[in-house]
């Protein structure tokens, strides 16, 4: 298992204990339909790399965590809820130990004007390296 599935699943476990919301599987949306709202989806987004000095890297790896939500009344409320309910739960900077430093970098939120739902979309950006391999 790379580090960056190991980052995933690490916030994915840490996601899947808010209650009130339905969790696809990382790396699938299939399960996302209108029966199944409120959802949460995992994925990666980009991942940075800068060499060191001795052969390894940097990495800075960019997860999405997205919550899609239907509602009739005020979507904004539950959209910023929802934003509220992941932050909170995903307060562990190293993840598990999984990297070196976790932090929330962006929150984007976006509307469907055809029908009552909106989604939250929140950048996490996870710091690790890799050490060189020995000779």
């Amino acid at each position: 298992m790379t580090r960056r599935i190991a980052i995933r699943d690490a916030v994915q476990k840490e996601i899947e204990n808010l209650s009130g919301y339905s969790f696809p599987p990382p790396g699938t949306t299939d399960e996302i339909d209108p029966v199944n709202l409120p959802a949460i989806v995992v994925g990666f987004a980009t991942e940075n790399t800068d060499l060191e000095m001795h052969g390894g890297t940097s990495r800075q790896l960019d997860l999405t965590i997205a919550a899609v939500i239907k509602s009739d009344g005020d979507i904004y409320a539950a959209l910023d809820q929802a934003a509220a309910d992941i932050e909170s739960t995903l307060q562990d900077a190293s993840m598990g130990g999984t990297c070196d430093l976790f932090l929330l970098s962006q929150t984007q939120f976006a509307l469907d004007q055809d029908h009552p739902l909106g989604e939250v979309r929140l950048t996490y950006s996870a710091q690790y390296s890799n050490e060189p391999t020995e000779l």
